[in-house]
């Protein structure tokens, strides 16, 4: 097994190798990834951020008001019309 460190940019899912590396593309490798700082708010996920506003609500009755959810949801759908 062999050991390579570099440094690079992690653009969407996707880690290039630098070119004196070249040798090692489509090469089996165990990758550990070593992050120098946290991900600033503007970096993390979609997926991420709703599943945070979900953990927020949990155990908010948003919607125990609605006493026929039916009848609800076709009013809402009116008003896009």
């Amino acid at each position: 097994m062999n050991a390579l460190e570099f440094s690079t940019k992690i653009e969407h899912g996707v880690i290039k190798l630098p070119k004196q590396y070249e040798d090692y593309d489509s090469a089996y490798a165990r990758v550990i990834i070593l992050v120098d700082r946290p991900l600033p708010i503007e970096e993390v996920s979609t997926k991420e951020k709703l599943r945070q506003a979900f953990k927020k609500m949990e155990g908010v009755a948003m919607f125990k008001q609605i006493e026929n959810p039916t009848n609800w949801q076709k009013q809402q759908r009116d008003d896009w019309e």
